[in-house]
């Protein structure tokens, strides 16, 4: 045997002994497993629709402001004689609230009061020939004029020769230049115009100030107005006159409201309504914060669901591990909830993990 048929024969044992070893080996495999696998489905969380009588509730919050509220500012320039100026303290309606200093202004007052009572004792001559029947009135107006207070009106003036008269002597010119200086002196004494608290102040005694300045604040801290904000769609339970319940979380109280204005402009950003509501009572302050609710029109045989379940104007209704999208006749929504009617009883309805969900989609209920 040559070298040639030599390795045609060793090549043709190794296939042979190759083939046997696989036939070998295969004869130990396993038989494959038969598993029993369960299909898995999307678990969610399902509710009991309870179907009943619900009330629309408009919810709100604001901050308060006083009612009357009004900045305090000089119409002249003046020290300040006032020592209660400060924040805090009350004042009767019509008491100074700040007094400036007036002596020199008054002073120069006084001397021009004195020269009207010059010009006019010098008429009282010619009124008594010329103008008999009015030199009595002339006469006490003469002597009710006073440097330290208030003129007197002037007498009747209906007969235009006396008025001609009087205006030339330069009496009519005087009396009432001082009418305009003594409403000038007034202006140095800021008075109360209602009973009031001082919220603000940015002056105290001997403080030099000027004309137009302002130097604080003065509200009625019995009366305030919560500014809110109400949709459009929530506008339709609410009136001027309707009454609100308004809370504090930070005092655990609550007060009764009712609503004073409603703006007739929509605000061009947040497309909502201004509503603002008068309350008093004990423990309320300026710029504290409060909510509340106003009650809206009854809704019977619906149901009260959280306002995220709608989806495309229906929820999602589970029966037997099916899911399907029921439409829905949305009657009301406010910031968390939503009041709907049109649904059977006896429902159930995907109460979260709603992403995903489709028709007839099988899922695992959760409670």
């Amino acid at each position: 045997m040559n070298d040639l048929s030599r390795k045609v024969v060793l090549v043709l044992l190794a296939i042979g002994a190759t083939i046997v070893i696989v036939k070998i080996m295969g004869s130990f495999k396993e038989e494959p497993l038969k598993l029993n696998i369960k299909p898995v489905y999307k678990s969610v969380r399902v509710e009991q629709i309870v179907l009943g009588e619900h009330k629309a509730e408009v919810k709100f919050s604001g901050k308060l402001a006083a009612e009357e509220k009004i900045d305090l500012f000089t119409e002249v320039g003046g020290v300040l004689l006032t020592e209660n100026f400060k924040e805090g303290n009350r004042f009767a309606k019509g008491a100074a609230i700040a007094q400036l200093n007036a002596v020199e202004f008054a002073n120069g007052l006084k001397a021009q009061k004195t020269q009207l009572l010059t010009q006019v004792a010098g008429l009282m001559g010619d009124l008594k020939i010329d103008f008999s029947d009015s030199a009595n009135d002339w006469e006490q107006f003469l002597n009710a004029i006073k440097v330290d207070k208030p003129l007197p009106s002037l007498p009747n003036l209906a007969n235009e020769k006396l008025k001609r008269f009087v205006a030339g002597k330069g009496v009519l010119n005087s009396y009432y230049s001082l009418k305009s200086q003594e409403e000038k002196l007034s202006k140095f004494t800021i008075s109360a115009p209602f009973s009031g608290v001082l919220t603000q102040t940015s002056i105290q005694k001997g403080t030099l100030v000027r004309g137009g300045q302002k130097i604080g604040e003065f509200i009625n801290p019995k009366s305030y107005e919560l500014q809110t904000e109400v949709s459009l769609s929530d506008l339709k339970f609410i009136s001027k006159g309707s009454s609100v319940l308004l809370k504090s979380d930070d005092l655990n109280q609550s007060w009764k409201g009712i609503v004073s204005r409603i703006n007739s402009s929509l605000d061009a950003n947040s497309q909502m309504i201004s509503v603002y509501i008068k309350v008093v009572g004990q423990d309320l302050k300026e710029g504290m914060f409060l909510h509340g609710t106003a009650k809206g029109a009854n809704f019977k045989n619906t149901a009260l669901i959280n306002r995220k379940l709608l989806k495309n104007g229906g929820i999602f209704l589970v029966d037997s591990g099916i899911v399907n999208h029921q439409k829905v006749n949305v009657l009301y929504v406010n910031q968390a909830k939503a009041i709907i009617g049109g649904l059977p009883p006896d429902v159930k309805m995907v109460a979260d993990n709603m992403k995903g969900l489709y028709n007839g989609m099988k899922v695992t209920e959760t409670k």
